[in-house]
This record gives C-alpha cells, sequence and structure tokens, in this order.
C-alpha cells in the first residue's frame, strides 16, 4: 500500500496526516462503512488552473480576499488579508498544504465532517466582511473560490444537501437572517456518491419566502466528489420589494445555475439591505440522518468583489 501525505500548518507544531490508497467503491445510495483512511491528496484527480477571475464583471472593486495561507483569530478580527476575518474555535477545522489546490497553493483550509455528526451540524463557522468595523454593502457580488469537498473519490450527503456558504443579503449584517445559500444537493435519500447536483436555496425568517434554486438541467452532475474544482457565483440583490434579482452559479468555466427575477430584499420589517456579509458555516443537511463516515471539505483563495450601491 502506498502512503500519501498532506501537512497541516501551525504556530506550534507539525501535524501529518497519512492515508493508504484505496479504490474507490461504485455509487451507492446506502451509507458506507466508515474508514480509516483520512485524506488523500488530489494531485492526479484533475485539479484544474485558476489563474484568473473569468467571470468577474468589468468594474467591480474587491471587497475581500483570503488565500487561505493561515486561518484567522479565533477571538478577534483579522485583517492581515483583504477585508476581515473571524473565526469561531472548533476542533474539526485547521490548515493544511496541498500543492494541487489551483487557486494559491499550497496552503488551504479544511473543515472535517467526523462519522456520527447529526443533520443540521457543521464543522467550522467563519466569517468576512469588508472591515473589522464595518459590513459594507453592495448591490451586486461576484465570489470565487477553490473548493474540493470528500474523501476517496466520494462524498457522503444528506438527503437534502450541504450548504457550502452563505452570503447575507436583505437582512442587516449583524442579524444576518437572510442569505444565499449554495448547496450540494441532496439526491433525497442519504447516499455516497462521485457526483452530485448544485443547487441554491433563499432563507429569510419567515420575511420572504424561502425559495429552492434548481441547477439548469443540461449541466448533469457537475459537482465532483474529492476533486479540486473552480466554482465562481454572481449575486444581484436586485431592487427593493422588485422581483428582478439574480444568481449565477459557474463550476470549472461551465454555467450550472441560473435564477432569474428573484426578490431578495423588502421594505418590510426592514429587510432592505444589499450583501454584506461572506460566512463559511458548511452544514450537513437538514433535519434528518447521522453520517457514517469522515469526509472533508477543502476551500482556498476566497476573493469577494462588490459593485453597486444597495
Amino acid at each position: 500500500m502506498t502512503c500519501n501525505f498532506l501537512v497541516r500548518r501551525s504556530a506550534m507544531a507539525v501535524w501529518i496526516v497519512v492515508s493508504g490508497a484505496i479504490a474507490c467503491a461504485p455509487d451507492s445510495t446506502a451509507p458506507a462503512a466508515n474508514s480509516s483512511e483520512t485524506l488523500t491528496p488530489a494531485a492526479n484527480r484533475g485539479a484544474v488552473a485558476a489563474t484568473t477571475h473569468q467571470h468577474e464583471p468589468v468594474g467591480y472593486s474587491p471587497a475581500f480576499d483570503n488565500r487561505a495561507d493561515g486561518l484567522p483569530p479565533v477571538t478577534a478580527w483579522y485583517t492581515g488579508s483583504v477585508g476581515a476575518w473571524r473565526m469561531n474555535y472548533s476542533s474539526t477545522a485547521g490548515e493544511l498544504n496541498d500543492a494541487a489546490a489551483p487557486c494559491s497553493p499550497p496552503g488551504v483550509w479544511f473543515a472535517k465532517y467526523r462519522s456520527g455528526l447529526k443533520a443540521g451540524s457543521g464543522p467550522v463557522t467563519l466569517y468576512a466582511q469588508k472591515t473589522s468595523t464595518q459590513a459594507t454593502e453592495s448591490r451586486r457580488w461576484y465570489v470565487r473560490a477553490c473548493i474540493r469537498v470528500g474523501r476517496a473519490g466520494q462524498y457522503e450527503n444528506q438527503a437534502t444537501g450541504t450548504k457550502l456558504w452563505f452570503a447575507s443579503v436583505g437582512d442587516a449584517p449583524g442579524p444576518a437572517h437572510c442569505s444565499v445559500v449554495p448547496m450540494i444537493k441532496g439526491d433525497a435519500v442519504q447516499a455516497v456518491k462521485s457526483t452530485w447536483t448544485a443547487g441554491a436555496t433563499f432563507e429569510c425568517s419567515g420575511v420572504l419566502p424561502t425559495v429552492r434554486f434548481l441547477q439548469i438541467p443540461s449541466a448533469g452532475r457537475p459537482i465532483k466528489a474529492d476533486v479540486w474544482q473552480v466554482h465562481e457565483w454572481l449575486i444581484d440583490a436586485g431592487d427593493i420589494d422588485k422581483t428582478n434579482g439574480r444568481f449565477q452559479w459557474w463550476i470549472d468555466g461551465n454555467l450550472v445555475l441560473d435564477r432569474q427575477n428573484q426578490k431578495f430584499r423588502t421594505n418590510q420589517s426592514g429587510f432592505y439591505h444589499g450583501l454584506s456579509k461572506w460566512r463559511w458555516a458548511p452544514t450537513w443537511g437538514g433535519t434528518v440522518g447521522t453520517r457514517t463516515r469522515d469526509d472533508y471539505y477543502l476551500i482556498d483563495d476566497v476573493y469577494v468583489s462588490g459593485s453597486g450601491k444597495p
């Protein structure tokens, strides 16, 4: 058996994650038994280069950008990167070296979904906004990140799906009750598979209806488990009380989701705010299910730019 290595970095120590090479099992709707393997480098898993912000519109200004070369302090806003970043302490999140990360190798953030994790839970919460004292609002956002989810060529998804991150919109930046949430869409049953579809939800605390955004049918199953992929999103918060908002998603340069004519903001109860805060809170599913294996969510070089008055 060949062993592969990834390095987790910290100020005090170096931790080596060792994993054996294991043949991938076929797709299954039944959760697989937990494995002793932890994480295999993606050097030979088809990673793509990400040297540009391919679908960023002309004229957008950087709001925040983090190359994931180090986690932010857990007790205060960190401003060493563009924008301000803050993380709640978590034993299931950390830093890895992965030379195959296509955005800004080698440093990447990881979150670990442990076997036994209940649906509705997540391994980490990390926030980003314009400055440490202000979450500047914008009418439009462009978001790009390199993401790799899974282990040993597969990923165990909850029946509803896995929430990748949250973009605060509508509600004031502080409470952040309303969000656009890109998801790895579930297949209606808990399952371990190598490919998944994309989806998203808009959630607004009962002020505006919760809405599911479905991907373009011709996109197939564009999310590949345990493979680095370049994800890009465009969000237009639209006008207040108008159904002219828009949400778009590209994976490796291909448009997979395009939701148009959506109301994101309303004067009702003051939910008229623009896009303001990015939150990495990768929640596993809704209310039903327990994970049967360990999986990982790696993310590299989170970049957000904005345009337009809120």
